[in-house]
């Protein structure tokens, strides 16, 4: 079942829009592929064993989706997991992240 939000007009759109396509993506882009990801690609897991671990504790962390709603978290993780370590850059997996939240905010339409 999808999420409903209602947001009561234009300004709770834009606190809507703030939040899931900026602030958003920003804390769990670097808590989970700046802070874990680091630290867990140092260890014994390696780069591969940290992107599959972090693609699986970002997919958990979205308690909104059902089970295959996480299936395709997950595999966005994988993604931008291996964009962060490529790239070795945090800030480039926030970019991706805050424009696919941006795209789908737009093509599910408002919530008004």
């Amino acid at each position: 079942m999808d999420p409903v939000f209602v947001v009561k007009g234009a300004n709770g759109l834009m606190i809507l829009l703030i939040g899931t396509c900026i602030a958003g993506p920003i804390m769990e882009e670097f808590l989970i592929r700046g802070f874990l990801y680091r630290g867990w690609s140092e260890s014994f897991l390696g780069p591969i064993g940290a992107i599959v671990l972090t693609a699986a504790v970002w997919a958990m962390t979205h308690t909104q989706y059902d089970v295959y709603g996480k299936l395709e978290i997950f595999g966005m993780g994988l993604a931008l997991g291996y964009c962060r370590w490529r790239s070795n850059s945090t800030w480039l997996t926030v970019m991706i992240h805050s424009a696919l939240n941006t795209f789908i905010f737009f093509v599910t339409g408002p919530y008004v």
